[in-house]
């Protein structure tokens, strides 16, 4: 850690400041390593923020349910790492009825930098050693190398976006991942520093206090074993011209007794504590026009119009110059328009993340179809220049392309048959279909063949991908039919074009993909010119 020798706390006049007020029981100093006070650093308990002052000193009563004091990391300085964690560390531990003081040292970087690039993690599910070790070597060690190959230098960081654990019943399982996450070695002596955010999965109902049972209350014991293990749900920090913010949104409203440690009957949304904390740190956030804000949530929101306070979330976004909503949880790819616009003309968007532990650590092939991965963002001054899928097992995998008369299996034990015809937008006729597994409304995709180009159209209907429903049951995955039967989704990432003969007759052709991104004139292209027929795990 920093050591500095802090110089003396002056008011404007010269004078010494003003003592702690009695009745405030958190309080401290924010410096940079030179000991130079920082003023105007937001300062939260959870529940309530302040600014810090002139000479760098916060000071607040601190709430009774507080578990620790926390500041929002300032553009133009680095994120600090835990030394023996390696994840981002920007908190220390306070007991809230007995008098804190807690100082933070902070690093100003040589160069200021408006362009940086992370990588985000959704669903994880690491249930034990087994699970942990394989999110190790197959997860954690390609998203190091993808940083030690392609981003050597500048600013990066990595966030995963909850349900890091299948069951927050042992919390020795919090402790795996986290020795995973922080274990990301992106160069020699470096780690790719981590932020976390709770999901559903992450909450221990039987932490709650059963006092509480059906309110949201509830929800602070049932916290309590993720926070121990990394810190504040709800915090934010600050990376050029990037304001993000980590919410929990999903509320455990009920106690268990036995079974598994997942909350049942929780609800999803914004408790009224996290929309007041949410406000509060929205309202610190100057110049909002010139910056993009970006909220890190688990559960997604899309179609849930009845979460408490979504709505109004959305609606506070629109000051920004562009805006944000990363979630997970449904282990699918999608992204999502609202009405809703920013200052730069485009809407808000919700980008809902595939899962690098593909379907539960059992296949490769996530449940709406799409290869195990991980995302990378790359930022330009306030809005996204790109972003990319790294699927896992090869990287160059960002599609499959189908014939519509192929036929997978014959009627299976559920009595399912996977027959493109199944949808009524591929029945009666010859069709060309290309999965694209993150691809949206904005990309344009094309096939290439007999030199002219046929623009595909975009289905606009969320289907299943048969070949994957197919391979799951009938090659019989382990434990995917004993644990998880029908643990597969639809996808909207779909583009067909009905040909004048069966695809598989095609020659010298190729499905071109161009992936084009709101705010930003860059243009990333992929290709695809083979039929998928059947598919086999890697090993």
């Amino acid at each position: 850690m920093y050591k500095v020798k802090l110089k003396p706390a002056k008011n404007r006049d010269g004078q010494n400041e003003p003592p702690i007020k009695a009745e405030n029981n958190l309080y401290g100093t924010i410096t940079d390593t030179e000991g130079t006070p920082l003023p105007n650093v937001p300062v939260s308990d959870g529940y309530q923020i302040v600014l810090t002052d002139a000479n760098g000193i916060y000071q607040m009563k601190a709430d009774p349910r507080s578990t620790f004091v926390y500041y929002s990391l300032p553009a133009g300085y680095a994120i600090i790492q835990n030394e023996e964690t390696h994840l981002a560390d920007f908190f220390q531990k306070i007991s809230p009825n007995v008098r804190n003081k807690r100082n933070f040292i902070l690093k100003k970087l040589p160069t200021a930098s408006d362009t940086f690039t992370f990588a985000v993690l959704g669903d994880i599910h690491v249930r034990d050693a087994a699970t942990c070790s394989q999110f190790s070597s197959s997860v954690m060690r390609p998203v190091g190398e993808y940083f030690r190959q392609h981003v050597p230098k500048g600013l990066k960081f990595g966030i995963s976006l909850g349900d890091i654990i299948d069951d927050a019943k042992n919390p020795e399982t919090f402790n795996l991942t986290r020795e995973a996450l922080g274990n990301c070695q992106c160069g020699p002596g470096e780690y790719l520093p981590f932020y976390t955010v709770i999901g559903n999965h992450d909450h221990n109902a039987f932490g709650g206090d059963s006092r509480f049972t059906g309110t949201e209350d509830f929800d602070l014991g049932a916290v309590r074993d993720f926070m121990e293990a990394y810190g504040p749900t709800c915090y934010s920090f600050n990376i050029g011209k990037v304001h993000f913010i980590s919410l929990d949104d999903y509320i455990a409203r009920q106690a268990k007794t036995n079974g598994s440690a997942i909350p049942t009957n929780g609800r999803l949304g914004l408790s009224e504590d996290v929309y007041k904390w949410l406000l509060s740190d929205l309202d610190y956030v100057e110049d909002k026009a010139s910056k993009m804000v970006v909220i890190l949530a688990h559960v997604q929101l899309r179609g849930l119009k009845d979460a408490p306070h979504r709505d109004d979330m959305i609606e506070r976004l629109a000051p920004f110059n562009s805006a944000y909503l990363f979630t997970a949880n449904a282990h699918i790819c999608e992204s999502y328009k609202y009405e809703v616009k920013t200052r730069n003309g485009n809407s808000v968007m919700e980008r809902i993340h595939g899962v690098p532990m593909g379907n539960f650590w059992y296949s490769q092939y996530c449940p709406d179809g799409a290869s195990a991965g991980f995302y990378v963002y790359h930022v330009d001054g306030n809005d996204f220049s790109s972003w990319e899928y790294r699927s896992l097992h090869d990287s160059q995998d960002q599609m499959r392309v189908y014939d519509s008369n192929d036929v997978y299996d014959k009627e299976t034990d559920w009595s399912h048959k996977y027959v493109w015809s199944n949808e009524s937008l591929f029945a009666g006729g010859n069709f060309l279909l290309a999965h694209i597994y993150h691809g949206d409304e904005d990309w344009e995709v094309t096939l290439e063949h007999d030199g002219k180009s046929e623009k595909m159209t975009f289905a606009n209907k969320r289907i299943y991908d048969y070949c994957v429903n197919a391979h799951l049951v009938n090659d019989n995955v382990p434990g995917i039919k004993t644990n998880f039967p029908f643990f597969w989704d639809r996808s909207e990432n779909w583009w067909y074009l009905k040909l004048d003969r069966p695809a598989s007759e095609l020659r010298g052709w190729k499905v071109v993909a161009k992936a084009r991104f709101p705010g930003s004139k860059t243009v990333l292209t992929y290709t695809c010119d083979r039929i998928t027929h059947t598919l086999s795990e890697t090993t």
